[in-house]
């Protein structure tokens, strides 16, 4: 049954506490046909129209993206509107065998982190809906808190898990348009330290998406 309302789930993390990403398997019978891809489009500031090409090939067992134009920042010299930027992604998917539906079920996140000194967050959402019940809508949230004035450059790795009660199924078609809106922001009322998240110099921003099913 679908859940009439939005779930907001949130989820503390701290720099040291990143999990480490693992890589995405297929949790269905081998009786079962997975819907196709029709179509994948991207849009928001993190992907203009051209920058991001993620392959659908084997999208059932592995489904990864870069996001090379995915940068948020803060500081003196910044503007307010950098301090945050988001990547929807829009999945159309033709339909599967009656009786089986799915659900985004983990989501990894990978990007570079640099801050100067304590005062900012820098919180991830991630929200899933499908298009055709919108407020049928799942939002988790990670905050990573700057909690000295030390200096800090590291990747950071995230791990997201939808809890059960909060998964957003598939029509038993397995139809449908599925819009996955990936998104960070720099909170916190501190104008001088300087901080930001997106690709490093030898990687760019990623998300990496794994499914669950179920009987219909």
């Amino acid at each position: 049954m679908y859940l009439n309302s939005a779930l907001l789930v949130l989820l503390q993390s701290s720099l040291s506490a990143a999990a480490p990403r693992a890589p995405s398997t297929l949790r269905v019978r081998d009786t079962f046909t997975p819907p196709a891809v029709v179509s994948t489009s991207f849009s928001g500031s993190g992907c203009p129209q051209g920058t991001t090409d993620a392959s659908t090939a084997g999208i059932w067992e592995h489904f990864s993206f870069d996001l090379p134009s995915f940068k948020a920042k803060t500081g003196p010299s910044s503007d307010v509107t950098e301090r945050t930027v988001n990547c929807q992604a829009h999945l159309n998917f033709g339909g599967a065998k009656t009786g089986w539906q799915f659900a985004l079920k983990d989501h990894w996140s990978k990007g570079h982190f640099e801050t100067d000194g304590a005062g900012l967050t820098l919180t991830q959402y991630l929200t899933v809906y499908f298009s055709q019940d919108a407020a049928n809508t799942a939002t988790t949230v990670q905050s990573i808190p700057s909690t000295d004035n030390s200096n800090v450059s590291k990747d950071l790795d995230l791990h997201t898990t939808i809890p059960e009660a909060a998964l957003i199924w598939s029509p038993c078609s397995g139809g449908g348009i599925l819009n996955v809106n990936f998104r960070v922001a720099f909170t916190g009322a501190t104008s001088n330290v300087t901080a930001y998240y997106g690709p490093s110099r030898n990687s760019s921003v990623n998300e990496q998406w794994e499914w669950t099913w179920r009987r219909c």
